[in-house]
């Protein structure tokens, strides 16, 4: 794992001495990586700096989106995190996952998506993650801190990252995933990029209505992204949904050369 390549994401965070923890924290296991999505005007003010005491430079450089979808636009692997109640998507332990986050970390970048305070990520937010994982905890009090649930993976992952580093390389994923070089997975800007297609046909097939149209974007992508896609994968679906529109006789501009979509699928 190059800690470079792992960043956490604070989805909406509300309260600045969180921010503040959660920075301070990062520092703490060697982790920088730090995003910020639709953070409050004033994420640097007094209460954030007075809680990362000594890490004010990673809050200083976090990068600041405007959306979860364009913080995962460079991300291969995106982890979410919940406390695991009335979810649809139901999470794993963190012993299930970290081999594949510790493999993919080693050339690409991985996303750990953190909520907002009051109500964790929203279900739109957990279909955009490969895996989703909750730290075990008391079950009649089983909402952590922002901060210390960062704390936690940051710590495991440092910890795991040194057995991994000493284990056989034909290691694989003990939660049934698989093991990625840097050539094959996907990015999030890739991924949207093949659901705005879908979402294209749909539109021409008229199989969805505008009122539940995201709702079935949000479905595919979910499904699409268990499978853990490999570029190549991807690409051949692109070309396959682009082929369906032109058979229709449909007038598409193709988000990349129909050669090169062709090209991929060699």
């Amino acid at each position: 794992m190059k800690m470079e390549n792992v960043v956490f994401v604070m989805v909406r965070p509300s309260y600045l001495g969180n921010i503040g923890s959660t920075t301070r924290v990062l520092k703490n296991f060697g982790f920088r990586g730090l995003a910020l999505v639709e953070p409050p005007v004033n994420y640097k003010d007094a209460e954030a700096r007075k809680m990362a005491v000594g890490a004010f430079d990673v809050l200083k450089h976090a990068s600041v989106y405007a959306s979860v979808s364009d913080a995962l636009k460079d991300s291969s692997f995106v982890v979410g995190t919940s406390a695991g109640q009335q979810r649809a998507t139901k999470p794993m332990d963190f012993s299930q996952i970290v081999d594949e986050i510790l493999s993919v970390a080693s050339d690409k970048k991985v996303a750990i998506l953190l909520g907002e305070e009051k109500n964790g990520l929203s279900a739109e937010d957990l279909k955009r993650c490969h895996a989703v994982l909750t730290i075990p905890v008391n079950a009649d009090f089983p909402s952590l801190n922002v901060a210390q649930a960062a704390g936690i993976i940051a710590y495991e992952l440092t910890r795991a990252a040194k057995m991994f580093s000493k284990a056989p390389t034909s290691l694989k994923p003990r939660g049934g995933g698989r093991q990625h070089t840097m050539e094959e997975l996907t990015t999030g800007a890739e991924d949207d990029e093949l659901i705005e297609m879908f979402g294209e046909l749909l539109d021409s097939i008229e199989f969805s209505r505008a009122y539940n149209r995201q709702l079935v974007l949000t479905e595919f992508r979910a499904i699409f992204q268990r499978l853990r896609p490999t570029k190549r994968e991807a690409s051949l679906v692109k070309g396959v949904l682009l082929k369906v529109q032109m058979s229709m006789g449909r007038h598409v501009k193709p988000t990349r050369d129909l050669k090169e979509l062709e090209g991929d699928c060699q």
